[in-house]
């Protein structure tokens, strides 16, 4: 018989989890950092190098057998890369976009503001970025 899944390794020393009291948090070597503002999510942007559902789907399946109903903050996560303004990390994030609630890409306005006007995000992000606020000036 396997253990459950209660972490997800995301490079060598490096994992995310959730604890007893349900906040996620980042190990990295022997430490624990709580994932809680949007600062504190660039430990983790290289989930953004895996596709979407397959990280959803590991994280789904850690709270769950944690017995935890928190869902991960990937806005959070999303809103921390494109904080950086790094075209890599900005075109990575822009292809999660899609798959948040509407009010969680809302909360990313200013955010979208800032790479559709910005010089360092790729012309593909930028037109993604575009396209967003677009939807969410309509839904308002």
């Amino acid at each position: 018989m396997h253990q459950p899944v209660t972490e997800l390794q995301i490079d060598v020393g490096l994992s995310i989890t959730v604890t007893d009291a349900g906040d996620w948090i980042v190990k990295a070597d022997g430490r624990d950092f709580q994932l809680k503002e949007i600062s504190d999510f660039y430990r983790a942007w290289l989930l953004l190098e895996r596709p979407f559902p397959d990280v959803k789907a590991a994280f789904d399946q850690i709270a769950s057998n944690a017995k935890k109903t928190i869902p991960f903050p990937f806005a959070k996560l999303i809103a921390s890369a494109l904080k950086a303004k790094s075209g890599e990390w900005t075109d990575r994030a822009m292809l999660w976009v899609s798959f948040l609630t509407e009010a969680e890409k809302a909360s990313l306005k200013d955010l979208f503001i800032e790479a559709r006007d910005s010089k360092w995000a790729s012309q593909k992000s930028r037109q993604l970025a575009r396209q967003h606020l677009t939807r969410i000036e309509r839904s308002r």
